[in-house]
């Protein structure tokens, strides 16, 4: 029977702010402080911490959240990023290469516009792995379904990693609304997920 991941370890590069679900709202000011200088570009890092730590507290298995903050100057979050755990059937190992199929898949969803998606194999320290970058604006109706009208183009460069002898597999998605910065995320994606380190135990300590 495979096993299930009972830790993780992660580093972000440089420019990056991040903290454990849940300790989000303690480790605040420390945070803050380490992303930009002065009251007013803090304030800006605070407000945007707030909001991501709820959402991944009120969304799921989130293991971590960070925040991409370049200019100290303005505190302007330019991105952000979440790792999540994606648990599967007990009585096998997670197959990189169903994720894979599965992902290559999508062309559309519902109540999505999707301008462009590519998917890609990878091999990460931790594990197997499959990167997607994903184009797309959800859209929204009105009453009644009228007037319709598409949100701001967001960027995802998302990397799962399938760690050999479980069940379970990471999840790390980073998001942008600068389309700028397309191919800067994919690469700040690829340097967080090679630092992942994962330990495996047993499922039934789970």
């Amino acid at each position: 029977m495979p096993g299930t991941v009972k830790s993780c370890g992660i580093s972000f590069p440089d420019g990056w702010i991040w903290w454990p679900i849940h300790r989000g709202p303690v480790k605040v000011d420390e945070l803050v402080e380490e992303a930009a200088d002065g009251p007013d570009a803090q304030a800006v890092v605070r407000r945007a911490l707030d909001v991501l730590d709820a959402l991944c507290r009120d969304d799921g298995f989130f293991y971590c959240a960070a925040l991409w903050v370049p200019d100290r100057t303005t505190g302007d979050v330019v991105a952000t990023a979440r790792v999540s755990l994606a648990t599967g059937p007990l009585e096998r190992d997670a197959s990189r290469d169903e994720l894979l199929e599965i992902a290559r898949g999508v062309r559309s969803q519902r109540g999505v516009k999707l301008f462009d998606r590519a998917v890609v194999s990878l091999e990460m320290p931790a594990g197997p792995a499959y990167g997607c970058v994903t184009v797309l604006a959800e859209t929204s109706r009105g009453v009644f379904g009228i007037g319709r009208r598409p949100s701001p183009v967001q960027t995802r460069a998302e990397i799962t990693v399938v760690p050999p002898g479980s069940s379970d597999v990471l999840c790390l998605s980073l998001l942008t609304f600068d389309s700028n910065l397309i191919d800067a995320l994919g690469v700040q994606a690829g340097l967080i997920a090679e630092s992942i380190v994962v330990g495996i135990g047993p499922a039934e300590d789970a």
